[in-house]
């Protein structure tokens, strides 16, 4: 029979190679807390507009210029978008992202 140290030594040895990134992951959204929320409702309306529009994200990406990966990410949430990057979305998908009041 296995002693405790034993039985954690192997199930350390034999655990996924890859640690879990949770902690990095959290601390990450906690830095970026301010911009995130706004990136992902930008996501959302994004992916609206896709299926709205019946497009891909391969056509999307085409229209806007930019790799498909890229696309990818920005339908995440994630992405922190510059205003040519969300000038380009509401160009390419014909629709208004950001509503500026004018004086």
């Amino acid at each position: 029979m296995k002693t405790a140290q034993e039985q954690i030594a192997f199930l350390r040895a034999h655990s996924s190679s890859t640690p879990s990134k949770w902690r990095e992951k959290a601390e990450w959204r906690r830095a970026n807390r301010d911009w995130l929320p706004y990136s992902r409702k930008i996501a959302i309306k994004t992916a609206m507009a896709l299926e709205e529009q019946d497009l891909s994200q391969r056509q999307l990406a085409e229209r806007m210029g930019c790799s498909p990966q890229y696309v990818s990410r920005l339908l995440k949430g994630e992405e922190n978008l510059s205003l040519e990057t969300i000038c380009k979305l509401e160009n390419a998908l014909n629709l208004s992202i950001m509503q500026t009041v004018l004086d």
